[in-house]
């Protein structure tokens, strides 16, 4: 597959992709992981944004990392296997999203760069806003999205494509255009740490460097900014259910799907994906849907956007739009579940007679007892 990758660059680009953070929002899951090794469509959602780079030719990425995070370099590698050198650089403190840029500078070097949260995912790539920063000999670019509930975001005040002020969470309309995390720089965004002050909103004694600051410095000293904006789907996968969103959008999007495991006394329906190694009898599997190695499905009913890591059980239950991790089971559950994240090792067990349409989040090694209602 990797050798089929049209490079598109024509001078040499870096990412610098973000992985620190503590996924506060999405405890329980990230008490145990790195919130950027959760799965979406069975993958780690920062595979999403590494595999965009790839794409656009990149080469050489560096992921920013909390001090002393091993699992992430552990999963993901070093980059060997997908024609890529992956490293990674440790953060010691929370100060602020921009920062991991500056202590960067020595890595990135006098390369054009993409900056990129690794919990963003967006549809249709990166190729032309890429395009769209190099075309306009812009310092600095950021993708933009059209949302509702812009108070929540920075957002973006433009001219045509040329960005004119950023401001964060305006209480005010201002905007709606928000920030996504998302940009390309040159060398020219160093320049920012070395003026601006980073502030403290939150109170701790810890200085953080946000984007608003840096990007309307580059722009108050005369650095050219753009923006273009994603036209398709875009989500920052902070919230249960935005992750729920994320692996159905990669369901839909997953083109390489396929049968390999055992099939027996079952009906599939739609685009399904079964790893070899895993068994599925006397069930109903509709599709999209992924199922990992040595999963053993039986007498269960699999519903749409439900992807189901290695080594699950499914027996005498229903699912649908939901995500099993690793390991999990679900037994003689007789209502449906549906939208639920099930953590590593986790096990969900059922009475006989209990309320439709359960939904459930449950972290690594829980194990939950449904009663039946009397």
């Amino acid at each position: 597959m990797w050798d089929q990758i049209i490079l598109r660059i024509d001078q040499p680009v870096k990412a610098l992709i973000l992985a620190g953070g503590r996924g506060t929002r999405l405890r329980p899951l990230t008490n145990t992981r790195n919130k950027h090794l959760l799965p979406v469509a069975n993958q780690p959602m920062i595979m999403r944004i590494i595999l965009d780079a790839i794409d656009l030719g990149i080469k050489e990425i560096i992921i920013n990392i909390n001090e002393g995070d091993t699992e992430l370099p552990r999963v993901i590698g070093n980059g060997r296997g997908l024609g890529v050198k992956i490293r990674y650089i440790e953060q010691k403190t929370p100060n602020g999203m921009m920062f991991p840029i500056k202590i960067a500078q020595d890595l990135i070097g006098d390369d054009e760069f993409l900056f990129s949260a690794g919990d963003n995912i967006l549809a249709g790539g990166l190729e032309q806003h890429y395009r769209d920063f190099r075309d306009k000999g812009s310092q600095g670019h950021v993708l933009v999205v059209k949302r509702p509930d812009y108070q929540n975001f920075g957002v973006a005040v433009t001219d045509g494509d040329r960005l004119v002020d950023t401001i964060e969470k305006p209480k005010e309309f201002i905007s709606d255009l928000v920030l996504t995390a998302i940009y390309f720089f040159t060398p020219a965004v160093f320049d920012a740490f070395d003026q601006i002050e980073p502030i403290d909103p939150k109170g701790t004694g810890i200085p953080e460097y946000y984007p608003p600051p840096v990007i309307n410095w580059m722009i108050g000293k005369g650095y050219k900014f753009t923006a273009s904006e994603v036209t398709g789907w875009w989500k920052d996968t902070g919230q249960p259910e935005d992750l729920l969103g994320a692996n159905a959008f990669a369901l839909d999007k997953k083109e390489d799907y396929s049968i390999k495991g055992e099939i027996k006394e079952t009906k599939l329906q739609g685009r399904i994906d079964i790893a070899k190694g895993s068994e599925v009898i006397n069930s109903s599997i509709r599709g999209p849907v992924v199922v990992g190695n040595g999963v053993t499905i039986e007498n269960s009913y699999i519903g749409p956007y439900t992807s189901i890591g290695n080594g699950c059980t499914v027996k005498n239950s229903m699912i649908e739009n939901s995500i099993l991790m690793e390991g999990s089971t679900v037994s003689d559950v007789s209502a449906r579940l549906e939208n639920c994240i099930l953590g590593s090792d986790s096990e969900v067990l059922g009475g006989s007679r209990i309320v439709d349409g359960n939904s459930l989040m449950l972290g690594d090694n829980c194990k939950v007892l449904l009663n039946a209602h009397q």
